[in-house]
């Protein structure tokens, strides 16, 4: 009888993002010339870093502490009888939202991350750009922010975590002087006093944005939500918009979890009303929990554009090496596929960009760490009808 060995080589870089379709059946374990990868099976679903008891994986030259006794959330990493950072050791897994399984893969030691290039340049009819920018950066580091943009060149703006100073003519000034060029810019409300009930999402566009559309949404006790919608004019016609940043954090119990599903059904009942045969709803959803929010906005109605970092291996949108939380994606944008088609989508990290990419556009390695724990969300859309 011959038995599939448990550890083989790949033939060729696996891709981290929870679909395990480029996976060999029976095959839990494997490795390359760069990572160690493993399938992690649980039998109950649940997040791996919101597990009720500590797991423990050894894999390469680390032993991985998920959930770790004391903490009970997180990752935490040793190598041999050293804890080290998660981030040193390239601590990577899919999906970050509740599954029975996993793909998880670290760094082989002394094994230099390879940079690639990579085309920057819009493609098909319309760029749609998502970004989280971290508690207002994008105003406050203006010039690292409009080299990235210049990079990118969108036509529409997506924009969440606009601090509560960050109003629209503000940031349609910065625009306007970035491009040089006028931008229309429609925000939300802020929904309170503390800092993080001051953030704000925005919709911003150098194409003609119908200022008598722009909504911002609320929940069914009226209170704001970090979402505005707006209705935009391309030269295929208009495109309905929604940038939104659900709850923060929690579980996939709990009270920010059920906050998350009430704000998904409250969006999706704005989407239910308004009239539109283009619908891009993107933003910060804050998948922690459970991937219900995403469904309820999606409702069998609109399909989710697939986008990987430049080197092709992850679709993480998150990262933040002082934190006991591993890469994740958390940023997702969904579209309407009877009417639109995505020609080209990336997530933008800097750091995996040659030096010829890099220069030829104007950027730095470290550009879009620097700038904000969450990465440029980029897609390219061909209007169909």
């Amino acid at each position: 009888m011959h038995l599939i060995p448990l550890l083989c080589f790949a033939l060729s870089p696996i891709q981290i993002d929870g679909s395990f379709n480029d996976w060999a059946k029976g095959v839990t374990s494997q490795e390359d010339s760069q990572f160690v990868y493993r399938l992690v099976l649980l039998p109950e679903s649940a997040c791996l870093q919101q597990l009720p008891e500590q797991k423990v994986v050894e894999l390469g030259e680390y032993t991985i502490f998920f959930s770790p006794k004391g903490k009970g959330y997180g990752v935490s990493c040793k190598k041999g009888d050293e804890w080290i950072s998660t981030y040193d050791a390239g601590i990577v897994f899919a999906p970050a939202t509740t599954s029975t399984k996993f793909e998880l893969r670290v760094n082989k030691p002394n094994v230099e991350s390879p940079v690639y290039p990579f085309a920057l340049m819009p493609k098909g009819d319309l760029r749609v750009v998502s970004w989280n920018v971290q508690f207002g950066n994008l105003l406050q580091m203006k010039e690292r922010s409009a080299r990235v943009l210049k990079a990118l060149q969108p036509d529409v703006l997506l924009i969440q975590e606009l601090d509560g100073e960050d109003t629209s003519e503000t940031l349609a000034k910065f625009l306007h002087d970035t491009f040089d060029g006028v931008w229309t810019v429609g925000v939300s409300p802020v929904s309170g006093t503390k800092k993080h009930h001051r953030l704000h999402s925005a919709i911003a566009t150098r194409l003609n944005l119908f200022k008598s559309s722009i909504r911002p949404m609320s929940h069914s006790n009226d209170k704001p939500l970090k979402a505005v919608l707006a209705g935009i004019a391309t030269q295929g016609g208009p495109v309905t918009f929604v940038s939104l940043h659900l709850r923060c954090c929690g579980g996939p119990t709990g009270e920010a979890e059920e906050q998350r599903q009430e704000e998904a059904t409250s969006i999706r009942g704005v989407l239910d009303n308004v009239a539109a045969p283009r619908f891009i709803v993107a933003g910060d959803w804050n998948l922690v929990g459970t991937m219900k929010p995403l469904k309820i906005v999606q409702a069998d109605k609109l399909a989710i554009v697939d986008a990987y970092q430049p080197d092709g291996l992850l679709n993480a949108t998150w990262s933040d090496t002082t934190s006991s939380f591993t890469p994740g994606r958390l940023d997702w944008m969904l579209y309407s596929p009877k009417t639109l088609t995505v020609v080209n989508s990336f997530v933008l990290d800097t750091a995996d960009l040659d030096g010829e990419t890099l220069i030829a556009n104007d950027l730095l390695q470290e550009d879009t760490a620097e700038l904000s724990d969450h990465l440029p969300l980029v897609a390219d859309f061909r209007i169909l009808k």
